[in-house]
């Protein structure tokens, strides 16, 4: 068992396909944006694909997926295998901590980009510590310097309003990332959500350089607890 996996996580996202729906919608929208140069991707922190489209994924010629949790290669596998074997997409399921192990793996994959699946912002649950994770974080940033990767990954998380009155989350919405503006941008959300009590940082403030092009998205957790997300791209 893991505070940001494993089977409660995988429970969890089965039960929450209704309400993680518009949120998952918002992530393919983001997804679909992306045009890497690359036909090879390397997807960490992969889990079983809760959220991410076979669409997106079709479009690679090979997926090697990685992930620490046992289970996440077969329900990956699962839930995604028919539609990319029907795209003719090789893929390859990995159980492993890639995140550790970073500046070894990459020299094995030197076309694919490189996509962290919403596992950087969970890192802080996997370390010793608050500054230790900060420092890891910005390790792994540091050794994909210089390659194609994206990351989509939490940045607060905690109590709010069920959902809004109309049943619609907020809608995704981007700027570009910067002191005043990633302030403003969060400032935002969590205005939209209705946010109370004490929000947790997933320390991901700094994942991308300034002057990126990120987007936010809301999700909907819990039916009271929210988490903000924020996906961004980066072509070298």
């Amino acid at each position: 068992m893991s505070l940001s996996g494993g089977l409660l996580w995988h429970g969890r996202a089965w039960l929450s396909r209704a309400l993680w729906q518009q949120t998952c919608e918002q992530i393919s929208d983001w997804l679909h944006q992306v045009q890497p140069h690359s036909k090879e991707l390397l997807l960490i922190g992969a889990s079983a694909g809760w959220m991410m489209p076979n669409g997106w994924l079709q479009g690679f010629e090979k997926v090697t997926t990685w992930d620490i949790d046992p289970m996440a290669a077969r329900l990956f596998r699962w839930r995604h295998a028919a539609a990319l074997q029907a795209s003719g997409t090789q893929l390859r399921c990995q159980t492993g901590d890639a995140l550790a192990s970073l500046a070894n793996l990459l020299p094995a994959h030197p076309k694919a980009c490189i996509l962290f699946d919403n596992v950087l912002g969970q890192y802080r649950f996997h370390c010793r510590d608050v500054a230790h994770a900060a420092e890891e974080i910005a390790r792994i940033v540091a050794t994909v310097r210089g390659r194609e990767w994206g990351s989509l990954h939490d940045t607060f998380s905690g109590p709010a309003q069920s959902l809004l009155p109309s049943g619609v989350i907020p809608p995704m919405h981007s700027s570009i990332r910067g002191p005043q503006s990633d302030a403003a941008a969060d400032q935002t959300q969590l205005a939209r959500l209705g946010a109370k009590g004490k929000w947790l940082d997933h320390l991901t403030a700094s994942v991308f350089d300034t002057g990126t092009r990120v987007h936010h998205i809301a999700w909907p957790y819990q039916t009271h607890y929210w988490h903000c997300l924020q996906a961004g791209w980066v072509k070298n």
